[in-house]
């Protein structure tokens, strides 16, 4: 695998220290799959993949992507746990009906 181009790392970097100087947990990296023209990828404070983001476009921005992601993540989260209780809710409702004691 080759090297990435320094100029490219150098500007990750130098992204990636726009993006800590606005509080943001977003980091940006090369992407993995090595055609890094004109997108970098957009990484959760593990490092996970979530999406491409362009070149150009100013770490604010980046930054206002992440934190929408997260909200949108922890809306899903809510969305997810409200529904297992009401199923479980739901059985156990469904349960003290169906008991005969």
């Amino acid at each position: 695998m080759a090297d990435p181009d320094p100029i490219s790392a150098l500007f990750v970097e130098s992204f990636n220290l726009d993006l800590a100087e606005l509080h943001s947990a977003a980091r940006v990296a090369l992407p993995s799959n090595g055609n890094h023209g004109d997108v970098l990828e957009l990484q959760d404070d593990e490092g996970n993949f979530l999406s491409f983001v362009p070149a150009d476009a100013s770490p604010e921005m980046v930054a206002i992507a992440y934190r929408l992601y997260g909200q949108g993540l922890n809306h899903g989260v809510r969305v997810g746990e409200a529904a297992a209780w009401a199923k479980l809710r739901y059985l156990i409702g469904a349960a003290a009906v169906g008991d005969p004691a």
